[in-house]
């Protein structure tokens, strides 16, 4: 199983949106759980957004700064999650949200508590075979809590195909490669592109141009422009019958094969011994 990050650009929304397409499109074996940890420093989009304020704002991130102090965290974290449930799905209670922050100022309290967070995801997916949407906003993946990008096993990075986003995308790839590469990260080699398909640049495009810049990224998945769907996920609108197998929601649920695909390559290589030779620099590291 894993731990997701997702990660934006300045003035390009979708990563929430987009998260929560993957919430609801990924496929989970019995007894599994997916949850969505809304980790923004900058706040939490989808209370009042997707749920338009229908759940109380009493659980979620700012209450484990508190909980941390008093009680195990792994306990204080399962007490914050709620359930997201649609009409066919009232029985299951396995895509969960962690709810972000409420104000920009709470960030400030989380300084140790990030740290802690990257480590209860990663015992969630070790010990318990869990998958983890981490959603970092445009500037959460930088600073303290850029440790829960350090420690995923994926970074995806959320664009669109418009000149401005491809713009963007050229400095914060090299941000976010010197920060993955760096001692404490994973390797650059977890970073990946979902593209939402709007503007002139397509995957193949987006690739050439990130590769003759020399920062190449692969485009691990695509998602189409469809507003009034999206709008579901970003401010509540109404679904409808048809809203699962709309072209929005068809491509969510195409796009977890890839990243899933992704994930489990990445981790089979990591714990090859090789590798464990290179990272330790014996015999075979050359």
């Amino acid at each position: 199983m894993a731990v997701i990050a997702l990660v934006g650009l300045p003035g390009a929304p979708g990563v929430t949106s987009t998260a929560l397409a993957l919430l609801r499109a990924w496929p989970l074996d019995p007894g599994r759980r997916m949850v969505l940890a809304e980790c923004d420093p900058d706040g939490g989009a989808v209370l009042s957004g997707a749920l338009e304020g229908r759940v109380p704002a009493d659980r979620g991130l700012r209450n484990l700064t508190e909980s941390s102090r008093t009680q195990e965290l792994v306990d204080a974290f399962w007490l914050q999650l709620i359930a997201l449930e649609n009409d066919e799905r009232r029985s299951e209670r396995n895509r969960l949200l962690l709810p972000g922050l409420t104000a920009m100022s709470q960030a400030a309290s989380l300084g140790p508590v990030w740290g802690q967070l990257a480590d209860l995801f990663t015992g969630i997916d070790n010990a318990a075979g869990h998958d983890v949407l981490v959603d970092l906003g445009r500037s959460g993946a930088f600073g303290p809590s850029g440790v829960l990008a350090l420690r995923a096993d994926a970074v995806l990075m959320v664009m669109r195909g418009t000149v401005r986003s491809v713009h963007a995308a050229r400095s914060r790839i090299r941000q976010l490669r010197a920060l993955l590469d760096g001692e404490s990260g994973r390797g650059s080699g977890s970073l990946g592109i979902i593209l939402i398909k709007e503007g002139p640049y397509g995957p193949r495009e987006i690739e050439t141009e990130l590769e003759g810049l020399g920062i190449g990224t692969p485009v691990v998945a695509t998602l189409p422009y469809r507003p009034e769907e999206a709008a579901v996920l970003s401010d509540g609108a109404s679904e409808g019958r048809g809203f699962m197998n709309g072209k929005l929601m068809t491509a969510a649920q195409g796009a977890t094969t890839p990243i899933r695909q992704r994930v489990a390559s990445r981790k089979a290589r990591l714990a090859s011994p090789l590798h464990q030779r290179l990272m330790r620099g014996g015999p075979g590291a050359r």
